[in-house]
């Protein structure tokens, strides 16, 4: 048999050829330049929108937390705020127990967003966080974000193919604006609707969004998420030390996660009735804080993350308290989220069970928020951009470590229901060939 002939054609020019290949390697077409330049306005304008809209809100929960902290009724008209939230979204048409689990299902293109979910989440997350519900403040910000790049796509009369980037880059953008934390935003969008698959081609749109959307919130006065950790020289104790912590915080995910859904499923099992459940519940929430004799849970837990992070100080009993009290506030049907109050619980058990290890306490407080941010949401990618993103890679090895860990150890339990599995958490080739998709649980 003849041998291929590989030699460049007769005549060509080398240097042509070279570019030539190099553009098509590139893809730069028209085509590519069409849509990338699509992505680049469209990541700009969504950035812009909800980066104002980040910075508004971000002021009015310091209002809500200045009115909660420093009267004695505010948190007497909690019920009351609930009947108004409830009532909000029943007016609305929105799924009161639906939350960011909507946005989720309308990043794969499963159902639409209503155009109302943006307001309404918006000034249902304040009232909670004014009158002393426990509850974060990123799931207004992913199903504002989400509600309002929806309404920009329609509004440049882009089809419905695009609804999926336009949930991600709204996504990315929402959480970049409330935690100024634009790497972690950006990996949190494309990980969390199918765990084991990253949709890359939304990458460039979705880093445009939440780049923009953290530096209009930061102009605005919103302060991310920044600390300064110290540890000791990574080695094999260390890491022995690091990989008990997070086994602890992987367990304790599950823990979390069952938490929320059965008082949430409790609650709507005593009162079918969303009015008479909102009032129970905050009736409940109003209750164990005067019991408790501190306001201390309430509100996001940004207080107790600080105090964890920079004081190394939490009480063995404060993320019991935490979780208790969010579920219970989120059950009962007002709003907020569960991504923040889960950095404190994990924060305060970290801070606690860490020196028991032999770790310094802040450290442990960052591995063990972390941790079990990773196991809650089952997003390792988001969750290791946190902890080099928020502590300035303070012995990133320890993070990387407690990633892993807590991954494998929080098994198929997350706070969404709609969130999927492609792949199975094994290193079996089973596990890695899984193309089989399951719905809130093990791939099958």
């Amino acid at each position: 048999m003849a041998e291929p002939n590989h030699s460049p054609r007769k005549g060509g020019n080398p240097v042509t050829a070279f570019f030539r290949g190099l553009y098509t390697e590139m893809a730069f077409s028209k085509e590519s330049l069409r849509l990338n330049g699509q992505g680049l306005l469209f990541g700009l304008g969504v950035g812009l929108l909800v980066g104002v809209l980040g910075g508004l809100f971000d002021q009015l929960l310091a209002w809500a937390d200045v009115l909660r902290n420093g009267t004695a009724w505010a948190s007497l008209l909690l019920p009351l705020a609930g009947l108004v939230v409830v009532w909000m979204y029943r007016r609305g048409g929105i799924k009161t127990a639906g939350g960011t689990d909507l946005i989720i299902q309308a990043a794969r293109g499963e159902q639409p967003v209503s155009r109302l979910l943006a307001p309404v989440v918006f000034c249902a997350t304040v009232l909670t966080h004014a009158f002393g519900g426990s509850a974060g403040r990123e799931g207004a910000a992913l199903q504002m974000g989400g509600s309002l790049a929806e309404l920009v796509r329609k509004g440049t009369g882009l089809g419905g193919e695009f609804q999926d980037l336009a949930i991600m880059c709204g996504m990315s953008a929402g959480f970049s604006a409330v935690f100024g934390s634009p790497i972690t935003a950006t990996l949190f969008a494309l990980e969390i609707s199918c765990v084991g698959i990253l949709p890359l081609g939304a990458l460039f749109p979705c880093v445009v969004s939440a780049l923009t959307a953290g530096t209009v919130a930061r102009g605005l006065g919103v302060h991310g998420m920044y600390f300064y950790l110290t540890a000791s020289t990574p080695d094999a104790l260390f890491y022995g030390r690091v990989v008990v912590l997070a086994l602890a915080c992987g367990l304790l995910s599950t823990l979390v996660c069952y938490t929320f859904s059965g008082v949430r499923a409790g609650l709507e099992r005593l009162f079918p009735n969303p009015y008479l459940r909102v009032v129970a519940g905050s009736a409940v929430v109003m209750l164990l804080t005067a019991l408790l004799g501190t306001k201390a849970y309430l509100g996001s837990g940004a207080a107790m993350i600080q105090q964890a992070l920079e004081q190394g100080s939490a009480q063995p009993w404060d993320f019991w308290w935490k979780l208790l009290l969010t579920a219970i506030t989120l059950g009962a049907g007002l709003k907020g989220g569960e991504i923040f109050p889960s950095f404190a619980i994990g924060a305060c058990f970290g801070c606690v069970v860490g020196p028991l290890l032999g770790l310094p306490a802040p450290y442990a407080a960052g591995i063990g928020m972390v941790a079990l941010f990773c196991g809650v949401t089952n997003c390792p990618l988001a969750a290791l951009a946190l902890g080099w993103e928020v502590f300035s890679f303070c012995n990133p090895q320890g993070f990387l470590m407690a990633v892993a860990v807590s991954f494998l150890a929080s098994g198929y339990s997350g706070l969404y229901a709609k969130q999927k599995f492609a792949f199975s958490k094994s290193a079996s080739p089973e596990g890695l060939a899984h193309t089989d998709r399951q719905e809130g649980g093990r791939p099958r």
